[in-house]
């Protein structure tokens, strides 16, 4: 375990201590369980669906040529009433 100190204002150290003697551990307990918890690393950009529009004009937008349209990226390809009524009209 690698060994950090912090500083703290007097008040949040009293709390600090209040909770470490209500579940019976350590100040340095609740600091880990705290950044276990709320400590959240952001996603990674390729993770990130709005990603694509950035690459939608470049040959690394997930095999899409350049020109492709972004509101196909955004809301689908577009659909046509064709396949609605059946007329082709």
């Amino acid at each position: 375990m690698k060994r950090l100190q912090i500083s703290l204002e007097p008040e949040l150290d009293e709390q600090l201590g209040q909770i470490a003697r209500r579940d019976g551990v350590s100040k340095a307990e609740v600091v880990r369980r705290s950044l276990k918890t709320g400590f959240k690393l952001p996603p990674r950009i390729v993770d990130d669906p709005i990603y694509e529009l950035f690459t939608s004009g470049t040959s690394g937008g997930q095999g899409r040529q350049p020109g492709e349209s972004v509101d196909d990226l955004l809301y689908g390809p577009v659909k046509t009433d064709e396949a609605e009524d059946g007329n082709g009209d």
